[in-house]
């Protein structure tokens, strides 16, 4: 029986607009395409989600590496609040399967400076009963760690509980430990696997 929701956040309640972001700091093409693969898909953003690197540090790294690029790594990290957008639906997913009863978590790989600067204005963490956030933990998905943080904080069960996410990879690191789980290609999608387990 399935009592609570774990909710993996990037590109799966808010949209992790990292292109478009850049697209509207005025970057070319090259540039958006050259920054996106060694910059936002890096090891060292990985480091940022493990909450061992900061922002600062992101803007020494990549500057020394790529000085070509200086202007616009610069512009990328000074106005990273706005890299993700809320989906429209996400408050009011998360409101309904509050009121349905059931236990709504947050699962996330997230920065902590980028946290601090985003989830203040994340309409759906009204709806969550809990939020555990890699960066703050020093554990990122799909280490099964962080997984068992749930029970061990929440004393909810993994068992008992759905999780969430857009990644292959976090999903199988759930299913390993006894979660069910959805693999998150759309809110259509979604909603119609919600309806199938009778959520």
């Amino acid at each position: 029986m399935i009592r609570n929701i774990v909710f993996d956040v990037g590109d799966v309640l808010v949209d992790f607009r990292y292109m478009d972001y850049m697209r509207n700091l005025g970057f070319d093409e090259e540039c958006m395409q050259f920054l996106s693969s060694n910059m936002v898909i890096t090891e060292f953003w990985h480091e940022m989600d493990l909450g061992i690197k900061t922002n600062a540090d992101a803007v020494e790294h990549f500057t020394s590496l790529y000085p070509e690029y200086r202007s616009e790594i610069i512009s990328f990290w000074d106005n990273v609040q706005d890299i993700v957008q809320e989906y429209d639906y996400a408050p009011e997913l998360l409101r309904g399967l509050k009121e349905k009863g059931y236990g709504v978590y947050i699962l996330s790989n997230y920065p902590i400076e980028t946290a601090e600067l985003h989830w203040p204005h994340f309409k759906f963490l009204e709806y969550t009963d809990g939020r555990i956030i890699s960066g703050y933990e020093k554990i990122t998905k799909p280490d099964e760690a962080i997984y068992r943080l749930l029970t061990s904080r929440f004393g909810i069960r993994l068992e008992e509980s759905l999780f969430i996410d857009d990644r292959e990879i976090n999903i199988q690191a759930a299913d390993r430990l006894g979660m069910k789980t959805i693999l998150f290609t759309g809110y259509t999608e979604l909603q119609r696997e919600l309806e199938t387990l009778g959520i």
